[in-house]
């Protein structure tokens, strides 16, 4: 706005004329005669101090009211909160309670329930997204637990029902933990308070129980506890113990394997192995691929047993077959052997018996499977006992009727050390294997090879957070459900039990 000097009064616009004025702030413009070549013509002055002037617009700009607008404040509030009640409740209440705009907005597309929307979903559940009644059942309550599980039916429980955890934890919902509308990717409480309310003082809650306590990672946390396989059984042992000693029943000294002169392979010479010649990451890459004699070992190893005559192999992990594949071919090189491989093999002059003029008489047949026999006993035995299996494998034998025979103790190699805890190879892909894995002077296969808690402490704090340290709370390694205890509405507490138990 500016005032016409004349009329004192505030104009949009103003024609100029030579003569006329107009006061814009603290300047004065006035029309004067054009001269000679030009259209118009004006002279600019300035009539009040340039502080004046700014002080003058402030108090002008400060004394604007709603008096001014000709609104009052009373009424202008009331509107403004019915206008605030109308579009972020009365209209999103109208699909919820059914009210007579409910299909117009509908039909309009003007909801308006989003206003209510706390914060986007999880991935899994954005296919429900619009459907805020798969899960907020009833308006205005809680998400109930039969709500949640009307979809994951087989979760399972923390601990055995054994332990009645409807009554550890009482009164606990689904969304205690689970909580949605927090990220995309926001699955559970990462926080330790719920854990630790617990496991603080575990025996206290769980009579009987062989769990330690356990409150941060940082500085109450106790050794890790192993599973050792036993045969048939699996025994836990924690990295303290004087009892940690593996029994794979394999003979695998890790020193002479990874020796930086390498090892001596009978196709390439010598070769320097890393862990990575046998320990391969599978698809997912958190863990490993089981260890295999084809895949790893068979290139050194070979299972030869008259390489001067073949390159024929016995089978492994059968000893019973090959002792067969033995004997028989001994039986067939004494019958039917030609001149050069009979007499590498046995030793002495000669070929197969059914190679040599006449027909052979019974005795005779007789003495050349004997022979056969008894080169098949002694390479047999030097397989097993002497360069072959025993190399690697625990033996025993076991004098059968008419020739000797050999049993391997069972291979039983963990796959996973602590199969209730989370841990992925591919998060440490920029770790050194033996930084954590220190086995390079490991010359017996019963040493344990898993780091213990203080290796891990060197990278990973506790709950809080430690300057150049991963923070770590109780849900980056360990679950809470646990699928051996499927989900049962017996051990559910309250209404929850009862409707599903009327399924």
């Amino acid at each position: 706005m500016v005032h016409a000097a004349t009329t004192r009064k505030a104009v949009r616009s103003v024609r100029l004329k030579p003569g006329a004025t107009l006061n814009v702030g603290p300047y004065r413009f006035t029309g004067v005669e054009p001269p000679e070549g030009f259209d118009g013509a004006i002279s600019i002055e300035l009539v009040k101090p340039l502080a004046e002037a700014a002080s003058g617009l402030a108090t002008r700009a400060r004394r604007l009211t709603l008096a001014q607008l000709w609104l009052s404040k009373r009424w202008t509030a009331w509107v403004l909160a019915l206008a605030v009640l109308v579009a972020f409740f009365a209209v999103p209440s109208g699909r919820i309670f059914d009210l007579p705009w409910r299909s117009a907005a509908q039909s309009t597309g003007v909801t308006g329930d989003r206003f209510w929307n706390p914060g986007p979903m999880l991935l899994a559940h954005q296919p429900i997204e619009q459907r805020c009644g798969a899960c907020h059942a009833v308006a205005f309550e809680h998400v109930k637990d039969r709500e949640c599980l009307e979809c994951h039916a087989s979760v399972g429980h923390h601990v055995g029902p054994e332990l009645k955890p409807a009554a550890l934890f009482e009164g606990a919902r689904c969304a205690t933990c689970h909580r949605d509308h927090k990220g995309v990717r926001a699955t559970q409480r990462d926080d330790d308070g719920f854990c630790v309310s617990c496991h603080r003082g575990i025996a206290a809650k769980v009579s009987g129980t062989q769990l330690a306590n356990a409150s941060d990672f940082a500085n109450d946390h106790p050794a890790f506890r192993l599973s050792m396989l036993e045969g048939d059984a699996v025994r836990k042992v924690r990295q303290d113990s004087d009892e940690l000693s593996e029994s794979s029943n394999l003979d695998f000294p890790h020193d002479k394997h990874l020796d930086p002169a390498g090892v001596k392979s009978p196709g390439r010479g010598r070769v320097v192995l890393d862990c990575a010649a046998c320990h391969k990451p599978d698809a997912s890459r958190r863990n490993f691929e089981p260890i295999s004699m084809e895949r790893h070992c068979r290139e050194c190893h070979r299972l030869e047993f008259e390489p001067a005559v073949t390159s024929r192999e016995v089978p492994h992990g059968k000893p019973a077959e090959a002792v067969n594949v033995v004997y028989d071919f001994y039986a067939s090189l004494a019958l039917n052997g030609v001149r050069d491989s009979f007499e590498k093999a046995f030793g002495v002059p000669g070929e197969g018996l059914l190679r040599r003029v006449g027909q052979p008489s019974e005795s005779q047949r007789r003495v050349a499977l004997q022979l056969a026999q008894r080169k098949a006993e002694r390479v047999v035995t030097e397989l097993f006992e002497v360069r072959v299996c025993s190399t690697c494998h625990e033996v025993e034998r076991e004098d059968a009727k008419g020739r000797p025979a050999w049993s391997i103790a069972p291979v039983r190699i963990a796959l996973r050390w602590m199969p209730q805890a989370r841990f992925s190879h591919r998060s440490h892909a920029q770790t050194e294997c033996a930084d954590c894995h220190d086995v390079a002077e490991s010359g017996d296969s019963s040493d344990v090879a898993i780091p213990a808690i203080d290796t891990c402490r060197e990278c990973h704090a506790g709950s809080r957070p430690v300057e150049k340290k991963v923070t770590s709370s109780c849900m980056l390694c360990h679950g809470f459900h646990d699928a051996s205890h499927p989900w049962s509405p017996a051990t559910k507490p309250g209404a929850v039990a009862e409707a599903h138990g009327a399924r």
